[in-house]
């Protein structure tokens, strides 16, 4: 029922903004075409201690990745509608999810699966009619996710808690509604719940919102959010037995070259919702601790981060990721930043599987780089 409601008022609001009065286009519209490149060359190393030993895993070794690769395109009509189509190459994907091989039941399983696929992140036609009311209609970014990476500002390096963690899409197909004042921004999406990767429908619609202040000249930025549905997974073949949903904080303050943040997010049932009917329900919960310090008058500046996800707190408590990072970067140009960094991330379980101990660790240090064109 509360989802059914957040339907109706995000509905409302978009008849509303269709009912403003539309601009005339005078001319075919203008067209730009730009990219973005996440890409990295590392030593990276993985280790595995079990109760018998411990033993190295994939991935492990020394070489280049194109973790992401952007090609957008944006096409404007006239003073309201425009056109975004943003495409998504990859080369490498971490993955946090799977099966339990004992009972089939979904669980968190850390690893990696290598792939190149091209994807279509981004396809949505905007309407502009007011800078409270910004329209979105196709495949956009979601609330939550996009907003924390612009205050975090190294998501080359890494990308934000409940995306790494695979507690977030960054983007979705559905409906987006978005706008700014000087003091506030909010943003509010009904999407299919799938992600981008995934434009199928299941039976209803899930609802994604955030909204944020920045009082003090914007030094200050409070940020609140949260998700509730069956993230695409209700089908006739399929039903959903749970609703997901997810809380989120930000809270951050960004000031002469400064900027320090934390972000925290709760779950419930994020990987339960087509769980069997008797099955035990799940918590997560995660806090993420990031600064960096851009240097007056230089290009240069230095970063760091610390994050602590329990995935599991329900079914195995003793699951927890711990991840860091640090490192170095400075700009050769406008368009192009580097970054000197050192990863790690030691994933813990001492149940799973009836194992004493589970250890994962990943090590990672290098030359990181985003490119913009």
């Amino acid at each position: 029922m509360r989802k059914d409601k957040n339907g109706l008022l995000l509905g409302l609001a978009v008849s509303a903004v269709l009912a403003a009065p539309m601009a005339r286009a005078d001319n075919p519209g203008d067209t730009t075409i730009g990219g973005l490149i996440f890409t990295d060359l590392t030593s990276i190393s993985t280790t595995q201690d079990t109760a018998t030993g411990s033993t190295d895993k994939d991935p492990n070794g020394f070489g280049l990745d194109v973790k992401r690769g952007y090609f957008i395109v944006n096409h404007t009509f006239d003073d309201v509608w425009s056109a975004n189509l943003t495409t998504d190459f990859n080369l490498a994907k971490y993955t946090l999810s799977g099966t339990d091989t004992t009972s089939g039941d979904p669980v968190t399983v850390y690893g990696n699966a290598p792939e190149t696929q091209l994807f279509v992140k981004n396809l949505y036609l905007q309407g502009h009619f007011d800078d409270w009311a910004t329209l979105r209609v196709g495949a956009a970014s979601m609330p939550w996710t996009s907003y924390v990476e612009g205050v975090y500002g190294y998501r080359f390096v890494e990308n934000t808690m409940t995306d790494r963690s695979a507690f977030a899409n960054t983007a979705d197909w559905g409906v987006n509604l978005n706008g700014k004042g000087e003091l506030v921004n909010y943003s509010a999406s009904l999407v299919n719940g799938g992600g981008y990767k995934n434009p199928s429908r299941s039976k209803g619609m899930d609802f994604e919102g955030r909204v944020a202040f920045t009082p003090l000249d914007g030094s200050l930025i409070i940020a609140l959010g949260g998700y509730t549905g069956k993230r695409g997974l209700d089908t006739e073949a399929t039903p959903a037995t749970h609703t997901a949903s997810r809380g989120d904080l930000l809270l951050a303050w960004k000031a002469s070259g400064l900027t320090v943040g934390l972000e925290w997010f709760s779950a419930s049932d994020w990987n339960n919702v087509t769980t069997a009917v008797g099955k035990p329900t799940d918590d997560s919960s995660g806090t993420s601790l990031f600064a960096s310090y851009d240097f007056p008058g230089t290009p240069y500046s230095v970063f760091g981060r610390y994050d602590d996800v329990k995935p599991t707190k329900d079914t195995d408590s003793t699951q927890e990721d711990k991840y860091y990072n640090a490192g170095f970067a400075w700009k050769s140009s406008p368009n192009i930043t580097w970054a000197l960094a050192y990863k790690s991330d030691k994933v813990t379980d001492n149940l799973k599987h009836g194992i004493d101990d589970n250890d994962l660790k990943t090590q990672e240090i290098g030359i990181w780089a985003q490119i913009k064109y």
